[in-house]
């Protein structure tokens, strides 16, 4: 049986199953006994004391058949008194078994094997096997070829251009399996019924395709494009290595004064934690949760001495989620709401932009490759709020300049000169009539809402100079009407 290229044989068995046009029979078993292959069933049994278990019956070609070689030989003599019951309860009755056991775990595991002909076995068992069989051995061949062309090969580049199109043609595969098998969850990939179904093969050729890809994971891992989507298996293995951490930091969130930015990081990891088969799940970010996930734990469950808040660690950590960037600019923006003095609002984006500028990163890699670097993110947004401050400064001082410019404003007009206006509000700020923050801002105020008979426009300068050198002219005139106001309250 010849395949023009690597990947036909998956093809031809998907074809054929989802046809309904599987090879006949015959040709199954001519090709199964031409491998010159041992054909028998093994009963796997648990062991404990005096009691027995029955755990599975499966043929040897099986995916999940245990590898008698690794296993020791007969039986503890302890246990060969359950033999006659448990045979009966099996009906095994041929005369030829044989017998093997493991106690490397907790239990003691014993196997019985008893022959069967690759012709007694039901036809949808029969394929089923046969898949097993035919992939196993070609999945071998395709690492085998990998392996003599990479040798062949000279530069980096040409290596991982074969790798990135191995990786590429794989990933597709098993993506369409995946679609076509439609589990339920991730574990029922790789689960088998006692059916043999046209889904229970579609599965062993799904578990052959990730087993190609993890070969390239395993041999070729820095060439691979970390950008594609990982196989589940490495998934499911990387959800394990943090999964007691993440649950810990979901429980420890609650009472941590930095609960909201904890939730933003562990919702980003949620489809790595859920193994959700509908999104995509790249190695760039298994590798990025597994190094952050445990960085993380350690700076909230023991408190490490070090002085940087847990936002500056996830800009060192280039965890560039937008949800994260929010997160990080709304807690400036709050810094400079607190502000009303332009001159302190600058010092604070400068000493941002400085800081953030100056971060050194620690991961080489971000969490979403379609973003810019959260170091960029902010550092872009802190400079947009520089610019816009010196902006409003300009065309604030623009508008000082150029009153006609300025909406025009209502303004009292007042019989005082400006020396008198300057003097009598300086009488009432002395009376403790008026108490303004600032001496400038009384003369803004002035400048703002009156206007005399010779401007228009007073100007808080000239107002600045009147007030702090008052002449006698002045003092007489403003007295007159002080002295109008006291006959007026006669009244």
């Amino acid at each position: 049986m010849k395949f023009n290229y690597p990947l036909e044989i998956y093809d031809t068995l998907i074809s054929e199953i989802l046809s309904s046009r599987k090879k006949p029979t015959t040709e199954i078993i001519d090709y199964i006994n031409s491998l010159m292959l041992e054909s028998f069933c093994i009963h796997t049994i648990s062991l404990k004391k005096t009691t027995y278990k029955i755990e599975s019956k499966l043929h040897s070609f099986h995916p999940y058949a245990t590898v008698i070689k690794d296993l020791k030989c007969n039986l503890l003599e302890e246990f060969k008194f359950l033999l006659p019951q448990i045979e009966q309860e099996l009906n095994i009755q041929e005369l030829e078994k044989k017998y093997y056991w493991d106690n490397e775990n907790k239990t003691t595991q014993l196997y019985i094997l008893t022959n069967i002909k690759i012709e007694e076995v039901e036809k949808e068992q029969l394929y089923f096997l046969y898949c097993s069989l035919i992939l196993k051995r070609e999945t071998e061949t395709i690492q085998k070829r990998i392996k003599e062309t990479i040798s062949e090969l000279y530069s980096i580049e040409q290596i991982e251009t074969y790798i990135h199109k191995k990786q590429f043609a794989l990933e597709s595969l098993a993506a369409k399996l995946v679609k076509k098998i439609n589990p339920k969850n991730a574990i029922e990939l790789y689960q088998y019924s006692t059916t043999y179904s046209d889904k229970d093969c579609l599965k062993i050729i799904y578990n052959a395709v990730e087993k190609a890809i993890r070969f390239l994971e395993k041999e070729y891992f820095k060439y691979l494009d970390k950008n594609s989507q990982a196989p589940i298996k490495t998934i499911i293995n990387t959800k394990i290595e943090i999964e007691l951490k993440y649950k810990e930091l979901k429980l420890d969130s609650g009472n941590c004064s930095i609960q909201e930015v904890i939730e933003i990081i562990l919702q980003s990891f949620s489809k790595i934690m859920e193994l959700d088969l509908q999104q995509k799940i790249t190695y760039s970010e298994l590798l990025y949760a597994s190094e952050l996930i445990p960085t993380l734990y350690n700076q909230v469950k023991y408190k490490q001495k070090t002085k940087k808040c847990l936002k500056e660690i996830m800009l060192e950590f280039n965890f560039n989620s937008l949800d994260f960037f929010y997160y990080y600019t709304d807690e400036i923006n709050k810094e400079l709401e607190r502000e009303d003095n332009d001159v302190e609002k600058f010092k604070i984006l400068y000493k941002y932009l400085k800081n953030t500028n100056q971060r050194q990163l620690y991961a080489n890699n971000k969490w979403n490759t379609k973003l810019p670097s959260a170091k960029k993110q902010i550092s872009g947004w802190l400079e947009e709020e520089i610019q816009y401050l010196n902006q409003k400064r300009m065309l604030e001082s623009y508008a000082t300049t150029n009153p006609k410019n300025v909406e025009t404003k209502t303004k009292f007009h007042t019989d005082l000169s400006v020396p008198q206006l300057s003097y009598f509000f300086g009488l009432l700020i002395q009376s403790g009539i008026i108490q303004p923050p600032t001496q400038r801002a009384i003369f803004k105020f002035i400048a703002d809402n009156f206007k005399t008979k010779m401007t228009n426009s007073i100007s808080t300068d000239s107002l600045n100079s009147k007030y702090y050198n008052v002449e006698t002219t002045t003092r007489n005139a403003v007295r007159e009407k002080i002295i109008e106001l006291l006959n007026l309250s006669k009244l």
